[in-house]
């Protein structure tokens, strides 16, 4: 009798956790993902945009995300194969997207490449496409017509919301074990054709004053806004009536920042409203993405850059956060402008980057990583480590969302050419270096071991200009990364937990960390009490080998992960 009650309670429980639906949740500027009512770290990848069509190419990827020991795929719902004929629907490929994940025990993101997906409308049924006259299109200063869809018109975004709220609908009957953990509503909005749509509704709200919705979003946050936004909005004497152009100057970086400004709130309201409705109907965690800088002047305008979050965030409450795609190594300067104003961060796109992962996670809180282009990676080695990183983050899961947010974790990260760091724990300076820098451990003096010589700095990566009010890092020269193919060497990340005064976690690759006590802590001697290479077991360390002799340095090796327990001692 006792062993049915047991059985019983058991499965009530088990019933109600599966019953859940995935939320965010937000104590203490702690945000976590949490997953059958468990903190869930989002270790995935984003497939081709066209694989969601073909349902044994969607079984294929899923398989070798299984295999990469990833726990998330995004996926795709496309307009045009959804509502191919108007008011008739279709979910037979979103089904198989669903089962696909399901069967290997994997969960999805959503993507709904909607009114827009990189900018153009290419994901609109024909019947968008072929009538221009009903479903209005941005329009250039020149009068020219673009492939996208004006987030201006009431029909487009009546359209565009019918859909999506069936999408909804479908997904909350279809979907009971709730595969489906988060959406992604839209792709990269915005356009590199003109800073602003030119179409008679656009120009309408140009002329008019900015909405009071705005202002009181200036007021709350004055202080902590962007800072070229805050710079642009006190060059007109932080006017609180007036036009765009009256109340925002350009600025440094940002010849036409009133006119960005007032798309990427008008993307906002579009995309937020249509989501605020399909959230009546099934309440799941949702964002939208941003193509970031390539170089100044070359990126979509009113897209989801840094310099323009604030005016999607004044837009509408419907998306919890906003993110970008990660297509360079500068993580310092991209990572730290997306936390902004408390903005979740979360990655859905990038290289094929490990250091990624690590650097995301444990700086700056990320909920989760996802690299793009999963059928398509020719990359072994990093798959491998991607590979190794996954399992051991899914193991530490809990003991690492604990430390959100906390001096107790860190993330290390070395970039290419970059010159050396350090950041400071508890009563210790930890300098990183290239895990090239190696060399005996004899008598440490003030510091276990000295770093090795600075590498050569530069203070742009891949061309990019930074603008005014973007965080400055020193990194590498060169082309830009290709998503599939081989990173740079000097090259790696690690992040670093405190569990005790004298005791720390590390796991990562590329790096050489060495430990100093503060300046003004006395002290005859500091020195290694041990250092075991191990893995993690549900949030628990495991001991596989101690390192001694040759070996007693923290020394990641490129190319490999490594998880290590070091403990310290001074008298």
């Amino acid at each position: 009798m006792r062993k049915q009650i047991i059985l019983i309670l058991f499965l009530a429980v088990n019933q109600a956790l599966i019953a859940q639906l995935p939320q965010l949740s937000k104590v203490d500027n702690q945000t976590k993902m949490l997953v059958d009512g468990r903190p869930f770290l989002i270790l995935g990848s984003e497939m081709h945009n066209s694989t969601g069509s073909d349902t044994a190419a969607v079984t294929a990827v899923m398989k070798e995300a299984k295999a990469l020991k990833m726990n998330t795929v995004l996926g795709y719902a496309y307009w045009e194969m959804v509502e191919p004929v108007e008011g008739k629907f279709n979910f037979d490929l979103v089904n198989h997207l669903i089962l696909a994940a399901e069967k290997e025990k994997l969960k999805l993101i959503l993507v709904w490449f909607g009114s827009w997906k990189s900018t153009t409308s290419s994901y609109a049924p024909e019947w968008v496409k072929t009538n221009p006259q009903r479903f209005e299109r941005y329009v250039t200063e020149d009068g020219s017509f673009l492939e996208i869809l004006s987030p201006f018109s009431e029909e487009n975004l009546k359209a565009d919301s019918k859909a999506y709220l069936e999408l909804m609908k479908h997904l909350k009957d279809f979907d009971k074990k709730h595969t489906v953990i988060m959406l992604q509503p839209e792709n990269e909005p915005g356009t590199f054709t003109s800073y602003r749509d030119f179409s008679s509704k656009a120009q309408k709200a140009w002329q008019a004053s900015v909405p009071k919705e705005v202002i009181d979003y200036l007021a709350k946050n004055k202080g902590k806004l962007f800072s070229a936004f805050e710079n642009a909005w006190a060059a007109n004497g932080n006017k609180t009536k007036g036009t765009w152009q009256e109340l925002f100057a350009d600025q440094p970086g940002y010849p036409h920042y009133a006119e960005e400004l007032f798309m990427a709130y008008h993307y906002s309201k579009f995309i937020n409203a249509f989501a605020a409705e399909g959230r009546k109907v099934l309440d799941l965690p949702s964002y939208c993405n941003g193509w970031l800088y390539n170089k100044l002047g070359y990126y979509p305008h009113g897209t989801i850059n840094s310099h323009v979050l604030d005016m999607y965030r004044a837009g509408g409450n419907a998306l919890d956060f906003y993110s970008p795609n990660v297509y360079s190594l500068d993580y310092d300067m991209l990572f730290s402008a997306y936390k902004i104003g408390g903005n979740t961060l979360f990655i859905p796109e990038s290289i094929l980057s490990p250091a990624g992962v690590l650097y995301a996670i444990g700086e700056y809180d990320a909920i989760g990583f996802a690299p793009y282009g999963l059928d398509g990676w020719t990359d072994e080695k990093n798959k491998t480590l991607l590979s190794d990183v996954n399992q051991t983050l899914a193991e530490m899961s809990g003991l690492i969302t604990s430390k959100f947010n906390s001096p107790e974790m860190r993330g290390l990260y070395q970039a290419p050419m970059a010159k050396n760091k350090s950041i400071e724990m508890g009563d210790y300076v930890l300098s990183i270096s290239s895990a090239e820098s190696h060399r005996f451990a004899i008598d440490f003096g003030k510091s276990l071991e000295k770093a090795g010589k600075e590498t050569i700095s530069f203070p742009q990566l891949m061309g990019i200009e930074i603008p005014e009010g973007m965080p400055k890092a020193e990194t590498q020269q060169g082309p830009p990364p290709n998503p599939f193919a081989g990173l740079p060497k000097d090259y790696g990340a690690a992040i670093v937990i405190q569990n005790y005064a004298d005791e720390f976690y590390i796991l990562g690759y590329g790096l050489r960390v060495d430990f100093a006590l503060k300046n003004g802590i006395t002290f005859k001697h500091l020195g290694y009490r041990s250092i075991e290479k191990g893995n993690f077991e549900k949030n628990e360390f495991v001991s596989t080998k101690r390192w001694n002799g040759d070996e007693l340095k923290v020394v990641l090796h490129e190319g490999e992960l490594t998880v290590l327990k070091v403990r310290l001692y001074r008298n």
